[in-house]
């Protein structure tokens, strides 16, 4: 299996880039030696079946409950990094159920399909799948591809888990309880950055957010955050902006003369390093600290933090959702850029098919949430299998140790990472924190 280089790294964090939604997290392979994303073959049963895109369709194929747990993948599958890394992972969760006895007594049938670059190109991978009666999807991994396609799959009544599509938008969407995904929703992205907000011990907290459809519901979230509960923060002032208006000096100025001596900047990487850059040029003596989300964790960033102003850029912490393991001795298993939450889904639906006995997704979806609060602790899917066949409540535990889904679906608690920039402008890793909603 190849070892990504750091060439491949850049190229990945540069194309996530145009995807705002999608965390940017290839910086965070500052800390990890080498990776290994290419996905494994063989002539196992087991091996994924790649199929040529389909045309879209708006006719939805009649699905069929024939006790077979068919899964889908829906990944961006020439993505040499995320994508491959993803499949690979999905693979090796089949791999380990089917070895395990699978689901429904029976081995598990995994389709691959492309998610692409565009809704375009995942509806074309969305009806290859349904033509291949799928009872479940692990997809699409895009939050605005995500977003635009949903509809589709609920449509035809099959489950979905995304392992990284994290938008706010899919909190609320009407998914007919058939949506799951095991990346934090950046509302939980929210809680964290609020918790380092209160951290810091200062009351005056300022919100600066890119006036659009991303950031405005983000720094709406962020403001909830700090107002709730016992929370230290008592004043908080929000300041909007929109790169393309030009000069962003009269918005930088305002934040720098508001008092605030926290600053929370919640935007994609090359507006909200615009931003910081306008922010140089004030007298931001009075902040403490910049707090920034995690699309900032970008190679696109590099450049322009390494000829920040170093005492601003000494204030900056970020946040972003844990991708893998910052144990170099421990990784995940399996290794990779969100391969534990691509496992996840897997596992999760299989559990599911098995303790309702049935490959019908109106039967196994409303289980999903409950296999992972309560009940004993298991971390694999053969033991927790034997504890549903001995009649135990479960509480699955994947690969990270801290799968919890709330019954919307969305993880009840994660792990982020926090980062600083050192002087080359890069993105390192500092420490783990655990946000939750509950």
């Amino acid at each position: 299996m190849p070892t990504a280089t750091p060439a491949t790294l850049l190229r990945f964090a540069t194309m996530t880039e145009r995807d705002p939604h999608r965390p940017k997290l290839a910086a965070a392979l500052v800390v990890v030696s080498a990776l290994v994303v290419a996905a494994c073959t063989s002539e196992d049963p087991t091996t994924p079946e790649t199929t040529a895109p389909a045309p879209t369709t708006t006719e939805i194929p009649q699905r069929t409950i024939d006790g077979t747990l068919t899964i889908g993948l829906l990944l961006p599958t020439s993505d040499p990094i995320l994508g491959q890394g993803l499949v690979s992972a999905a693979t090796v969760a089949v791999e380990r159920i089917n070895g395990s006895g699978g689901a429904l007594g029976r081995n598990i049938r995994l389709v691959v399909e492309d998610e692409g670059t565009s809704a375009v190109t995942a509806a074309a991978g969305i009806a290859a799948l349904l033509e291949r009666d799928v009872d479940a999807v692990v997809g699409p991994s895009s939050s605005l591809i995500a977003l635009s396609t949903l509809d589709e799959l609920v449509s035809a009544g099959v489950v979905s888990c995304s392992p990284t599509a994290s938008a706010l938008a899919l909190d609320d969407f009407p998914d007919e309880g058939l949506f799951f995904r095991t990346v934090p929703s950046d509302s939980l992205q929210a809680v964290a950055i609020a918790d380092i907000a209160e951290r810091t011990g200062v009351r005056n907290v300022a919100v600066v957010y890119v006036d659009d459809a991303y950031g405005r519901p983000f720094a709406l979230a962020v403001e909830e955050a700090l107002s709730e509960g016992s929370r230290s923060v008592d004043a908080v002032e929000t300041f909007g902006f929109v790169r393309r208006d030009g000069d962003l000096d009269p918005v930088a100025t305002r934040v720098a003369e508001s008092g605030a001596r926290v600053v929370i900047v919640l935007a994609a990487a090359e507006d909200g390093t615009a931003f910081l850059e306008a922010l140089s040029r004030t007298n931001f003596g009075s902040l403490t600290n910049i707090v920034v989300n995690d699309t900032f964790r970008s190679a696109v960033t590099q450049p322009l933090m390494q000829t920040l102003d170093p005492a601003l850029r000494d204030l900056i912490i970020g946040i972003a959702p844990q991708a893998q393991s910052n144990d170099e001795d421990r990784p995940f298993d399996p290794p990779g850029l969100f391969a534990a939450n691509a496992f996840d889904c897997v596992t999760l639906i299989a559990l599911a098919v098995n303790l309702v006995s049935s490959d019908d997704p109106s039967q196994f979806a409303s289980q999903i949430p409950a296999l992972t609060t309560g009940g004993a602790v298991c971390d694999a899917f053969a033991p927790c299998a034997a504890q549903l066949e001995d009649g135990l409540d479960i509480n699955y535990n994947g690969p990270d140790g801290i799968t919890e889904l709330l019954q919307v679906g969305d993880p009840a608690r994660a792990r982020f990472d926090q980062f600083r920039f050192d002087e080359s402008g890069r993105a390192v890793y500092v420490r783990s924190q655990t946000a939750s909603s509950l």
